[in-house]
């Protein structure tokens, strides 16, 4: 039985970057989430970015005008076109005595001084970080900004511990409203102008984007699946997205490794065949002393079952699900879409396809064989063993998954795992794509219907999102704290001999320090992968481990399937969302448990899908095929 609805526009669908036509083998039904770790995924995602100095505040690829230009489009002063309402009162005003320019050129604020006596300071209102000491207005790439463009913002920070509760007070309120809400805190600006659009706080941004905005507009003309993740349920646009791409890095799990001074010492080499990687385990555990600490405490391999991770890395049960027919996944950064894929057009729930069932019993072998890890059924991360076991000073554990591979703290340890290639199992091959974007958020810089300058903010961010040096260094930090040029004027982060960070600024030890002291980091920043190699380096910390997701195939997986684009959903379908998933996950989970442990026969196969269908499965699907079918119509 296959819970799956089609595309009722599936011919924009098959136009989509990520939704590519293939022929994929076709999948069954099932849905994951973790109510249990829904509060832990939020900061496991940001401790897990946090962990990789670029990963977590920007990204994208467009065309741009290049610096010094917010454009070059001939857009009239008062433009109405593409739902743009034309300038407010005041701008007109400063138009025409000369305070401003909005036809693309720099300065957009031509009398800086003039404009703050006359009318203020245009308010923006930002989650700060903890860890920053300089004032925001005071940061490096602010009076860069100013310099630039004349635009100066009267900030207005709040503390990130308390910003959501404050946010909601102010816009439930309609009090005392910035004129830009800057962000929200990490990915939650998408929710948020979502629950307030019907209340006349924010401004519809569509015609400014089409108007105003043509760097902008040429980088979203070109990923269309970011139009769908921008566009509310009520097919506007609320503010600007914030995109940081890396090369995919965040649209896979983490390194799938194995031990190589280990099958070097007991005769194999590294696998290349599911059989071959169980082989491997076998002999591994037969090994006897491969750590030379005179103990029996080699483990073959370990996971983490019911891991609610962000990127899925740690729960190896997923990666095999393609190796038997469909591939499954789990993904803590967008936990409501767990286990659904884009098959043959349709939303599908993966885990109930057969190839689920194969994967249970393939695991069983592996426990029954003694080659699992007795503590990879703990449900307390402190209990994991990316939590214990890889942070010791001889290696335990012959295979596992992880995010970064610098989790592997002893130098000693870590030099001896290297990556397994993707695996070819007996009806596919291993790995999956996480139901994930590189666009972080939908909706920083969000413009309250308040402000009286909404398309000098426009043209202020098409600045950003139109000079790749700028936008570089507005996302990860200005040129004398994380970077510098090298000989050939790219952008690069100091290292010493060792390949590790060497800061440029003394006040500051690392690269977070330096970044969130000279920028505001998260906002409407676009980093798009043609910047790497031309305008800056790719993020040092995460080389090996882009390095190590490519061994594992991450570019075959990539072309290969179709992921639920993170599309804005209604308050109506995320509380449902919220009530059917956690139980639905919690199925999945106890079941995985039982098979893997006890073996799975046709009744208890059954009695899982009779049991999702109770919670709420076929509901599940279907909010999801409506919500990405509106946001492809609305789209386009």
């Amino acid at each position: 039985m296959f819970f799956v609805l089609k595309f009722s526009a599936f011919n924009l669908i098959c136009r989509l970057r990520c939704f590519k036509i293939k022929v994929i083998k076709h999948c069954g039904t099932g849905s994951t989430d973790r109510q249990r770790g829904k509060s832990r995924n939020e900061s496991e995602k940001t401790a897990q970015c946090q962990n990789i100095a670029g990963c977590g505040n920007s990204s994208g690829s467009s065309s741009s005008s290049g610096a010094g230009s917010t454009g070059g489009d001939t857009t009239s002063a008062s433009g109405t076109e593409a739902g743009d309402t034309g300038l407010t009162a005041e701008e007109q005003e400063a138009v025409d005595e000369g305070i401003i320019q909005l036809d693309g050129t720099l300065p957009i604020i031509k009398d800086p001084a003039k404009f703050e006596e006359k009318y203020g300071k245009i308010s923006a209102l930002i989650v700060n970080s903890a860890d920053r000491t300089v004032e925001v207005g005071d940061l490096a790439m602010c009076q860069k900004w100013f310099e630039d463009t004349g635009v100066e913002f009267d900030w207005q920070p709040i503390p990130q511990e308390s910003a959501t509760e404050k946010i909601n007070l102010m816009l439930s309120s309609g009090q005392d409203l910035p004129d830009v809400f800057w962000n929200f805190g990490d990915g939650k600006s998408g929710n948020t102008v979502v629950q307030y659009a019907d209340q006349d706080v924010f401004l519809p941004t569509e015609g400014l984007i089409e108007e105003y905005m043509p760097n902008l507009k040429a980088f979203l003309d070109d990923n269309e699946q970011y139009q769908l993740e921008i566009t509310a349920p009520d097919g506007h646009k609320y503010g600007f997205p914030y995109v940081e791409e890396m090369k995919g890095l965040v649209l896979t799990p983490g390194p799938f490794v194995i031990n190589k001074t280990w099958l070097d010492k007991v005769g194999k080499e590294v696998p290349t065949t599911v059989d071959e990687w169980v082989d491997c385990l076998k002999a591994i555990r037969d090994g006897g002393d491969l750590n030379g600490n005179g103990e029996d405490d080699e483990i073959p391999m370990a996971t983490w079952f019911g891991a609610t991770d962000t990127f899925g890395s740690y729960n190896l049960f997923y990666r095999f699900t393609g190796a038997f027919g469909c591939a499954d996944s789990y993904c803590g950064g967008n936990s409501y879409a767990d286990h659904l894929r884009i098959v043959d057009g349709k939303v599908t729930f993966t885990a109930t396809d057969e190839a689920f069932k194969k994967t249970a019993e393939f695991f069983n072998m592996l426990y029954e064989e003694g080659l699992i890890w007795n503590g990879s059924f703990e449900a307390d991360e402190s209990m994991s063993f990316k939590s214990s076991l890889i942070k010791e000073n001889v290696a335990k554990i012959g295979s596992f998954g992880v995010w970064g591979d610098q989790e592997i703290t002893n130098q000693e340890v870590h030099d001896q795992y290297v990556a397994v290639p993707r695996l070819q199992g007996e009806d596919g091959m291993t790995g999956f794509e996480c139901n994930y974007s590189e666009l972080q958020d939908s909706s920083d810089t969000a413009i309250t219907t308040t402000c009286k300058f909404p398309h000098v903010v426009a043209r202020f961010v098409d600045y950003m999102v139109g000079d790749p040096e700028i936008s570089v260094t507005s996302n990860w930090g200005a040129i004398g704290y994380n970077y510098e040029k090298d000989e050939d004027g790219i952008l690069r982060t100091p290292l010493d001999e060792n390949g590790n960070y060497k800061p440029l600024n003394p006040e500051y030890k690392n690269f977070g320090e330096a970044r969130v002291n000279s920028t505001t980091c998260r906002g409407s920043m676009i980093v798009q992968n043609e910047y790497y190699d031309t305008v800056c380096g790719y993020t040092f910390d995460a080389v090996k481990l882009l390095e190590m997701q490519k061994e594992n195939g991450k570019d075959d997986i990539m072309e290969e399937y179709d992921t639920i684009p993170r599309v804005l959903m209604t308050q109506e379908e995320i509380q449902r969302l919220a009530q059917i998933q956690p139980t639905v996950s919690d199925i999945v989970d106890r079941y995985i448990t039982t098979w893997v442990t006890g073996g799975v026969d046709d009744a208890s196969w059954e009695s899982y899908k009779t049991e999702l269908e109770g919670a709420g499965l076929s509901e599940l699907v279907e909010i999801y095929q409506g919500a990405v079918d509106r946001a492809a119509s609305a789209a386009n």
